[in-house]
């Protein structure tokens, strides 16, 4: 299958597969879906090669509830997020710098004492 290129958006209402056949037996399968929910088998890698911003920003949001899922930075955080919502420090060198929780669904985080 020859490879395609879009200029704008790609719209589907019931969802994308991606695919991968066998070359020796033509069997297909679906090697992850996106739709309502996203299915994707094995590791899911995303903005890889981009660096942590400064105060956090958002690497997964879940569920409907705005702004609710991990942040990722450097530094302390200062990114909004929901109540719940968690921050991993990349620069965090002690067992209170490392892992942050929201505590107020604002910019109020609260550390996370890990082991060492």
């Amino acid at each position: 299958m020859a490879n395609t290129t879009f200029n704008g958006p790609v719209r589907s209402q019931n969802g994308f597969q991606t695919i991968s056949v066998n070359a020796t037996t033509g069997a297909v399968t679906t090697t992850s879906t996106f739709g309502s929910d996203v299915s994707v088998p094995g590791n899911i890698t995303v903005d890889s090669g981009t660096a942590p911003v400064a105060g956090g920003v958002a690497a997964f949001l879940a569920t409907s509830t705005a702004g609710l899922g991990i942040y990722v930075g450097s530094g302390a955080p200062t990114v909004s997020a929901a109540q719940g919502s968690l921050y991993i420090r990349t620069d965090g060198s002690s067992t209170s710098t490392r892992l942050y929780v929201n505590t107020n669904g604002s910019t109020t985080w609260t550390n996370v004492t890990t082991a060492a």
